[in-house]
């Protein structure tokens, strides 16, 4: 702890060692909560302060498809400082203290806990927004499309960030983004270190309006690993690449849609791989509805592997990222053998007051494969049922933001089990509610 706060500190002092530095126009940085901002008109117009505090109680009920129940409550504050160094040059730093609190498991898992830590800290050189380029350099977050393959999640208590280079570079229409780096592991007693045995490389595309009313997003990410197993656990290496695309746009009536497809390809532990999935949304949103409606139908699939002992890969992983689906709050399922379809409804009742309806239900892809969690660590193994049937749910959402600088959100979700799961002795229903509150100063 000493040693993480220590580095911290350091880290903030390195970046006021600068002083004194050119005045430059405050704007230049995001805009801050209202007492940040209020801080912010009184100091030089090259420093920048901001945070936001998180509160969150989650309470579940069937977990892991076995009788129990747990509830606790998580909190999560985000410190934020920049520094203009020119009207080109920027540092920024962003420290985060998580904590979880009468948790059952003992000590708590690094991802609900991790006390305070440098989540973000890098050098910035350019502007997208006025220029053509940026480059940044240091630890960093990640996000790409919609974050089915490298996100930083905001429902996360501590995130994902990368130690990375990364470049951005746009003209017109286009716009590519480069980076190389490795994924930053929570160590809740020292300072987060990158995970050197990890790396990951990309390209990331932009395209507007090739198509009227439509962006396509292609991209390429080449991933290095030491120590994946194979088909029969051996011990090697993974290299992967995924290549895919993200198309999104609008169609007249007021209908819009959106569709990704990858490809993984390489080798693990010295075996092929090859995998692919696919994701597609399609919705409807009544020009001059009351309230703007939305209602939309999707479906993810992610393949499995097929034969356990072809010594081929076929199981689609997620790369760094969750669950294929934002409406899915539950986030029990990687994206990995997995078929799932949900329809539903996005309702805003007032300008500050939004609600969201969707139901799930859920297949294994192949029925040699288990079933997997986020990380794409196994949590069901194949053997235990013939069945492809997972389970079956529906969760609602609310979004209510009484302040600018304030949200408020309420989930409740229920997910009862199917065939696979019932087979495998997991035939408890699970039920997920959580309420949160986020305040931005």
């Amino acid at each position: 702890m000493n040693r993480k706060a220590s580095s911290l500190r350091i880290a903030l002092l390195a970046a006021l060692a600068l002083l004194p530095l050119p005045a430059v126009a405050e704007d230049s940085f995001p805009p801050a909560g209202r007492v940040a901002g209020y801080v912010n008109s009184e100091l030089p117009s090259w420093l920048w302060i901001g945070g936001e505090e998180r509160v969150r109680v989650e309470s579940l009920h069937g977990a892991g498809f076995q009788p129990g129940a747990d509830s606790y409550p998580l909190q999560r504050l985000r410190l934020r400082l920049g520094v203009r160094v020119r009207p080109w040059l920027k540092f920024n730093f962003e420290g985060q203290d998580s904590r979880v609190f009468s948790h059952e498991v003992s000590p708590a898992p690094a991802s609900l806990r991790n006390p305070m830590d440098l989540r973000q800290g890098y050098v910035e050189a350019g502007d997208v927004e006025t220029g053509s380029f940026r480059v940044r350099a240091g630890r960093q977050s990640l996000h790409f499309g919609e974050g089915r393959l490298v996100e930083d999640s905001e429902w996360s208590n501590t995130g994902l960030t990368f130690d990375a280079m990364r470049l951005t570079m746009r003209g017109g229409r286009f716009r590519v983004d480069a980076f190389s780096g490795a994924p930053v592991r929570v160590n809740t007693r020292g300072f987060d270190r990158p995970a050197h045995a990890e790396r990951l490389h990309g390209l990331y595309g932009s395209i507007e309006r090739l198509i009227p009313n439509a962006t396509i997003e292609p991209y390429l990410f080449l991933r290095r690993m030491d120590l994946p197993f194979g088909e029969g656990a051996e011990a090697g290496k993974l290299d992967s690449r995924t290549t895919g695309f993200r198309w999104a746009g609008m169609l007249p009536l007021g209908f819009d849609y959106e569709m990704e497809m990858a490809l993984q390809r390489g080798t693990q532990a010295q075996q092929d791989v090859s995998a692919w999935a696919s994701s597609w949304v399609f919705g409807y949103a009544p020009i001059h509805a009351r309230h703007r409606p939305r209602f939309f139908v999707g479906m993810d699939r992610a393949s499995g592997d097929r034969n356990p002992h072809d010594r081929v890969h076929g199981r689609f992983s997620s790369l760094y990222s969750g669950t294929a689906d934002s409406y899915d709050t539950a986030g029990l399922f990687g994206y990995t053998n997995l078929v799932h379809a949900r329809p539903g409804a996005e309702l805003l009742v007032r300008e500050n007051l939004a609600f969201t309806v969707a139901y799930h239900s859920y297949w294994r892809a192949s029925e040699f494969d288990g079933l997997y969690n986020g990380p794409g660590e196994r949590i069901v193994a194949a053997d235990v049922s013939r069945s492809t049937h997972i389970g079956q749910g529906a969760d609602v959402q609310a979004s209510w933001s009484p302040g600018r600088d304030t949200s408020v959100e309420l989930t409740v979700g229920r997910l009862l089990p199917g065939a696979f799961l019932r087979d495998g002795g997991r035939g408890s229903a699970y039920t997920y509610v959580f309420l949160g509150l986020t305040q931005r100063f």
